[in-house]
């Protein structure tokens, strides 16, 4: 709502304040929001009058925007700065989203304007009276416009369908939050389940035991039980693990002093939420019983709120380390610690992107790692070296394709989109310019996608392979492109999930596959439905797939299992009924060869 204008008189009339002038005005605003265009709009002596008046040589005439920050301005002890400021948090035009000025200038819209015939127009007092219903000027340039889009009701009509048959058979249980498997090199026979909250634990494959293998518990933030997105994160064995016992985590510690942090978005003496830091490790010998100890600390990133951490970590075939994180927190990528228009677009910070280094190397600026110098933003100048591609919210989930070393990721949306992604060299993900294939507009009034673009969108911005709306899901979970052999339909297409499918408080995670061709969606057949949220995925050796389930939304509870996934027509173990292709027979088998078998 505007300010009330009543009050507002009184002030100009009782209180003597300093006149203004255009260009003072125009050269406070520019300097305070410096990558908008809102003022690009009619002529004057130096451009921008319409952005306040009804003409283009300025004067008489006030949209409600400037007739507020002149109001301000004018009052008793406020500079324009602080009039700027007071103002950007109301809605002067009252458009259809409710944005504030603040929201319609950072998105390149005119803060005092309606596209239609529904602006009031102010006069100085004792000149004219006030007029309303005026159009908005005529000669708006097409880096800017006036109102938000309205929101796509239903982004994406069509529902995901059943597809193949799968099962599952529990290879281990009893893990607290699981949310990653990885295989150490060397060692087919046996898979390292990451917990959330400090362990990595390594699992028979065979027999399903279980042995602690590292613990970094007491080195992280102090975990919420009720919900957190902090913890270990990621785990990566170096390629060659076998000769130097090297392995990589990624794990949220707390704030101290004594650290010194490679790269940060905060202000100066505002203090971060926790920091991300990569970690490398050594293991006395290449085996799950092996010794392990902490040797140093590959890179540390300040995280301004504890959400949108990313969090994985895989090397590429050349032994390139890929780190992945999130757009720092908050929602929309705002708030402190986001900049202007947010983390995700701006290539001059790690936040939102995907990071390439060798870990090995000595040349970067803390000597703990190198930069390849394929990189695409090497020596860019306006970009950091180490960004591999950027525009992402929150990359949950990275893996190459064993076939021909394609990165794929889950990036997890806010409003209405989730998405994969097939992540290239210098990519640009637009986040958030858009969520998904959509535009993201994230007004007051509530974030939403809309089909119109904004003006000034970059050129480069690059489409996921795949995407569905909430209707669907809540939360992305990256998976793998399948490349084992007990289900050959499913060769080549990418597998992955849904944390919930519906809400927070539903244990109904979705196991989905994509053709990366026709970019379709299916769900598995699984029947009975996922034990649990789906946490996140495992390859083992054979490039044979696993999903990692928790019975809680949460770090608390110890059921979490490692799932294998199934061909249930092939499986010799299997009664015979559950061998035909007629039947829709799912099997639920438990790693001591019970079976729970359910046919439709």
């Amino acid at each position: 709502m505007r300010l009330v204008k009543t009050v507002i008189f009184v002030m100009l009339f009782s209180v003597a304040a300093p006149l203004f002038a255009l260009p003072e005005l125009l050269t406070a605003w520019r300097d305070k929001y410096p990558e908008s265009t809102a003022d690009d709009i009619g002529g004057g002596i130096d451009g921008g009058c319409q952005l306040c008046h009804q003409s283009s040589g300025g004067g008489n005439g006030w949209n409600s925007y400037g007739w507020d920050v002149r109001s301000v301005y004018r009052s008793n002890g406020f500079d324009i700065n602080s009039a700027l400021e007071l103002v950007e948090n109301t809605d002067q035009d009252n458009d259809p989203a409710g944005a504030t000025a603040l929201e319609e200038i950072e998105l390149n819209r005119q803060p005092g304007w309606r596209e239609e015939a529904l602006n009031t127009i102010f006069f100085l007092p004792n000149t004219f009276p006030s007029l309303s219903n005026q159009s908005p000027p005529a000669n708006l340039p097409a880096t800017t416009d006036y109102d938000l889009p309205a929101r796509l009701q239903d982004p994406i009509a069509s529902p995901i369908s059943l597809g193949m048959k799968a099962g599952l058979m529990e290879i281990a249980g009893d893990f607290n939050a699981p949310l990653r498997a990885v295989t150490a090199p060397g060692i087919s026979d046996k898979i390292f389940v990451v917990e959330q909250t400090g362990k990595i634990i390594c699992v028979d494959l065979a027999s399903g035991d279980k042995s602690t293998f590292y613990d970094v518990s007491t080195s992280l933030v102090d975990i919420v039980p009720s919900y957190d997105e902090r913890g270990l994160l990621g785990l990566a064995f170096h390629p060659e693990f076998q000769d130097n016992g090297l392995f990589y985590t990624y794990q949220s510690e707390p704030v101290r002093t004594a650290d010194t942090v490679d790269f940060s978005t905060q202000a100066e003496g505002v203090s971060p939420d926790h920091r991300s830091f990569i970690v490398e490790n050594h293991a006395s010998d290449a085996s799950c019983s092996a010794t392990s100890q902490r040797l140093n600390n590959v890179l540390i990133v300040d995280q301004p709120q504890s959400n949108h951490n990313g969090g994985d970590l895989v090397f590429d075939s050349d032994a390139n380390l890929y780190i992945s994180l999130g757009d720092g927190g908050s929602a929309s990528d705002r708030g402190p610690g986001h900049g202007f228009n947010g983390n995700g677009r701006n290539k001059e910070n790690v936040l939102g992107t995907i990071l390439r280094v060798n870990p090995l190397g000595t040349s970067s600026n803390n000597g703990n790692y190198s930069v390849p110098s394929d990189n695409p933003f090497v020596n860019d100048g306006s970009a950091v070296d180490e960004i591999y591609a950027y525009g992402f919210r929150n990359p949950y989930r990275m893996s190459f394709d064993a076939a021909n070393d394609d990165l794929y990721t889950g990036d997890v949306g806010q409003s209405e989109i989730e998405e994969i992604d097939k992540v290239i060299i210098g990519g640009n993900y637009g986040w958030n310019w858009k969520e998904g294939s959509f535009f993201f507009y994230n007004p007051q009034g509530g974030n939403y996608v809309s089909d119109v673009a904004p003006p000034n969108l970059p050129a480069d911005l690059i489409d996921p392979v795949g995407e569905y709306d909430h209707d669907e899901g809540i939360s992305v979970t990256g998976g793998y492109v399948y490349r084992g052999s007990a289900m050959p339909k499913l060769v080549g297409k990418y597998v992955f999930g849904d944390f919930s499918g519906s809400d927070f408080s539903a244990a109904t995670g979705r196991l989905f596959y994509l053709d990366l061709q026709s970019k379709q969606i299916n769900e598995f057949s699984v029947c009975p439905s996922v034990p649990g949220y789906i946490y996140g995925f495992g390859q083992d050796a054979n490039n044979e797939l696993y999903v990692l389930t928790n019975d809680r939304f949460n770090p608390s509870g110890v059921n979490g299992k490692l799932l294998k996934i199934m061909n249930p027509a092939e499986d010799e173990e299997l009664p015979s009924q559950c061998q035909t292709s007629d039947d829709i027979c799912i099997p639920i088998k438990a790693n001591n060869g019970a079976i729970a078998l359910i046919c439709l």
